[in-house]
């Protein structure tokens, strides 16, 4: 991965309330290229080439890869800023993208196929997968919405695997990264609003408590 302080003017961030370190996001290309698992390229390529394609198959396979669930999100979010027109299934949105422009983001993207993201992306599905189980035991939460914020409520750490330039290295300060990251992106709400819970107290957060508690089923399995 490129080291994003080549790029040049650091991107101007929105308000939210949070102070971290500073970022270098590309001023000429506002969507780096994110690393995708080999598999996850394997199968949209199969998927893609039949005659009929199967839009929850091709969905289901997006959903299990935290790079390929943010290239679309962040498609998404540069396609409609307004957040009341904006889809936040990822079914809907690639739909609303096409399915030539996903496999562009996705498939033809010059991210690297392998490295230390792998591990990390592996862990985030187990961490989504765990939250979704969760959430269908629970009043008030969206399991598809728990996968999303169980799937990418590590975002703060993503800069330092990936090699961004940032000077945070705090869990903290990394959920603050998270946070800057996701609204600046436009990212679901829900993406948002569990990010910045991990900050708060268990008594004034909706998503703290179902995420601590993910985290720890996940890694009591070792996964």
């Amino acid at each position: 991965m490129q080291n994003l302080q080549s790029f040049g003017d650091q991107a101007e961030f929105p308000s939210v309330g949070v102070s971290c370190s500073p970022v270098s996001l590309p001023a000429s290309d506002p969507l780096p290229s994110l690393p995708i698992m080999c598999a996850t390229r394997l199968q949209l390529e199969l998927l893609l080439k039949d005659s009929v394609i199967d839009l929850k198959s091709v969905t289901d396979v997006v959903l299990t890869d935290a790079g390929a669930t943010l290239q679309i999100l962040r498609l998404i979010g540069e396609e409609f800023p307004s957040e009341d027109d904006r889809p936040t299934r990822i079914e809907d949105c690639i739909v609303s993208l096409s399915l030539a422009r996903c496999y562009q983001a996705i498939c033809a993207s010059k991210g690297p196929n392998s490295g230390p993201h792998v591990a990390e992306w592996q862990h985030c599905r187990r961490l989504a997968e765990c939250a979704r189980e969760l959430a269908r035991t629970l009043d008030g939460f969206v399991p598809e919405e728990a996968y999303l914020a169980g799937l990418l409520c590590r975002l703060g750490r993503f800069p330092h695997l990936l090699g961004w330039k940032h000077e945070s290295s705090l869990p903290a300060e990394s959920d603050s990264l998270g946070v800057m990251l996701a609204c600046h992106w436009n990212l679901p709400s829900c993406v948002v609003s569990a990010i910045r819970d991990q900050q708060e107290s268990e008594g004034s957060s909706k998503w703290k408590g179902i995420l601590t508690l993910a985290h720890q089923l996940t890694e009591q399995a070792g996964l």
